[in-house]
């Protein structure tokens, strides 16, 4: 997985959760929900920027997104925390359209995810690391 930088004390121990979030995308498995907290604020990029809340919620939208896809895993390129709650992902997707079975080498991604008590209360997915970053920062996003 990517870098660390500036982690220490409890935004160390939300890197290393999230990295286990992640571990478990690059793989392509996105079933589990058991890093989410059960009021999560979700969303990801697109025309409709809709923050969907609760896990129901949240995979309802991600099994929307992911059925575009036969196949479909995320590496991660770099993380970093921001302050004590924020964690910053970097990731590129990859994987086959579903009936064109056109292979996705690389699409672009980020995502800011917000811990409290080691669970996940927000993610928030972007397409650049910039835009996730000026989230993070609290710059806009």
């Amino acid at each position: 997985m990517g870098s660390l930088r500036n982690t220490q004390g409890v935004s160390q121990e939300n890197v290393e959760i999230v990295k286990g979030i992640f571990a478990r995308w690059e793989q392509g498995d996105f079933t589990s929900t058991d890093w989410a907290d059960p009021e999560i604020e979700f969303s990801i990029p697109g025309p409709d920027r809709t923050v969907h809340k609760g896990i129901e919620a949240m995979s309802r939208a991600w099994r929307e997104w992911l059925d575009v896809f036969d196949e479909m895993g995320a590496r991660v390129t770099g993380i970093q925390a921001v302050g004590d709650d924020r964690v910053v992902v970097d990731q590129l997707f990859h994987g086959k359209g579903r009936g064109s079975g056109l292979p996705i080498d690389e699409i672009s991604g980020a995502a800011v995810l917000t811990l409290r008590d080691g669970k996940v209360t927000r993610f928030a997915g972007y397409t650049t690391l910039e835009a996730a970053l000026a989230d993070a920062r609290g710059d806009g996003g």
